[in-house]
């Protein structure tokens, strides 16, 4: 039972270092884009780290006895909901003007590399066998980064594309 305690903690720990530097890493890399569009996904992906170490910060907390955690509000599945309206009211905005510099392609692969990074410290975490509150969390947990790394990549091809994404990809974030 120690051993599972001691693997989750780590987990915990881990994971709330790498979300910390996700955030870091982000607002690094604002400045680095020159796109409209690809400055407020990296804005919105910085923030989304931001509420992720406050959720571990907030579990971990709730593990130790120092308050509680409501998974039906905190773990809740609405970040699609959250990315359609930042992406919605930004497209309309940029639909006819976008600025294409290279790097922020290369930019998007080294976020998108990020994201998979998350995604598999999330997957090494569940593969460790733990108590049921702390296998939710890392779930849920792993469902935000395939959403993020899913946003990158859709956002690139909107940045390589503009007219596939409205043709082939607009019906997700337009209804």
């Amino acid at each position: 039972m120690v051993l599972m305690e001691q693997a989750y903690c780590e987990a915990l720990q881990i994971a709330f270092e790498f979300e910390k530097n996700g955030e870091t890493f982000y607002r690094q890399l604002i400045d680095k884009v020159t796109d409209p569009f690809a400055k407020k996904v990296l804005e919105f992906l910085a923030d989304e780290e931001i509420e992720h170490v406050r959720k571990i910060e907030e579990f971990n907390d709730s593990l130790l006895g120092k308050g509680g955690f409501d998974f039906d509000a905190e773990c809740g599945l609405e970040l699609t909901d959250r990315i359609r309206v930042m992406t919605q009211a930004r497209m309309k905005e940029a639909e006819k003007n976008v600025n294409l510099n290279s790097n922020d392609l290369d930019i998007y692969d080294v976020a998108m590399l990020l994201e998979t990074k998350s995604y598999e410290l999330y997957e090494r975490a569940l593969a460790v066998p733990q108590d049921e509150k702390v296998e939710t969390f890392f779930r849920f947990m792993l469902y935000e980064e395939k959403e993020h790394y899913d946003l990158l990549a859709y956002s690139k091809r909107y940045l390589e594309d503009p007219a596939y994404y409205f043709e082939e990809y607009g019906g997700w974030i337009f209804g």
